[in-house]
C-alpha cells in the first residue's frame, strides 16, 4: 500500500506544472550541482535573480554568483571560520548582494582610500 502512495504521489507530481526556473538559477546553480533541481528553495534563488535583474547589469549578476558560487564550492559549503553553511539561500544571498554593491561601487571599503596616499 505504501508503495502504491509513493507511486501515485510521484504521478501527481509529474503532472503538476511548475514553473520554469531563471536562465542564472538553472544555467549557473542547478547544472554547477550548486543546489539540485527538486530542492523548493530553487524559487527563492529565481525570486532573487530577479530582484537583482531590477538594480544591476546581467553580466555583472553572473560574473558575481560564479565567484560566489566558487569560493563557497571551494570551502566545502563552510564559512569564513570554517564551519559549516547552516542556510545556503541566506549565505550565498547576502554573499551575493554585498559582492555586487562593492563591485558597483556602492560599498567602499576604509584601505581603498589609502590607496591615493600612494599614486
Amino acid at each position: 500500500m505504501k508503495e502504491r502512495i509513493i507511486e501515485n504521489d510521484k504521478l501527481i507530481y509529474d503532472k503538476i506544472q511548475l514553473p520554469k526556473h531563471n536562465y542564472i538559477t538553472l544555467n549557473l546553480l542547478i547544472k554547477r550541482k550548486f543546489v539540485k533541481e527538486d530542492d523548493i528553495e530553487t524559487f527563492m534563488y529565481d525570486a532573487l535573480f530577479e530582484e537583482l535583474l531590477q538594480q544591476y547589469d546581467f553580466q555583472i549578476i553572473i560574473v558575481t554568483a560564479s565567484y560566489v558560487i566558487s569560493r563557497i564550492k571551494s570551502n566545502k559549503f563552510c564559512d569564513e571560520d570554517g564551519k559549516e553553511i547552516e542556510c545556503l539561500y541566506a549565505y550565498f544571498r547576502h554573499s551575493l548582494t554585498w559582492n555586487l554593491k562593492r563591485l558597483t561601487g556602492q560599498i567602499r571599503l576604509s584601505w581603498e582610500e589609502d590607496d591615493d596616499d600612494y599614486g
